[in-house]
């Protein structure tokens, strides 16, 4: 992360009005400090990820010739930046979400806004539940194999 970066904490649920535009959290807000963002479909999850742009860009390794001529390689560009949608934050702080990108998700009036340190990710609100909820299980479930493997 860039220095003087803050980090994506807590959850906030936020409003899709009509023209699909949402408010970012203040304290989200804050930790942008006015930086666009990078919205891209998860790879893993069923939700929108929100990356600060001067991170997304920092993970960029410079394409070269060779790298056109991999299957696994034109993949990776296609998952990873073909499907990406830059987003400024209007003057209010809300943005205008793209369409596909909320279909993905399944999200059709609120936004679940999760921090997740350097980035933060857009659910729906019921799914966001269910996804905090499966992980504070699955990590008691490591804890508990840890205490019993000592």
């Amino acid at each position: 992360m860039p220095s003087g970066s803050a980090q994506f904490r807590g959850r906030y649920i936020n409003k899709l009005d009509a023209k699909k535009r949402v408010s970012i959290p203040a304290a989200f807000r804050a930790a942008l400090a006015g930086q666009p963002l990078v919205l891209r479909r998860s790879n893993r999850l069923g939700c929108i990820e929100a990356w600060p742009a001067s991170l997304f860009e920092a993970s960029i390794t410079p394409i070269t010739p060779a790298d056109v001529n991999l299957e696994e390689d034109d993949d990776s560009f296609y998952v990873n930046y073909a499907d990406t949608v830059d987003a400024t934050p209007d003057s209010e702080g809300r943005l205008i979400m793209d369409a596909k990108l909320l279909e993905h998700a399944g999200i059709t009036d609120s936004i679940a806004f999760l921090g997740k340190n350097h980035i933060f990710e857009l659910w729906e609100p019921s799914a966001a539940d269910a996804m905090i909820e499966a992980a504070r299980a699955r990590a008691q479930a490591r804890a508990m194999t840890r205490r019993q493997g000592a």
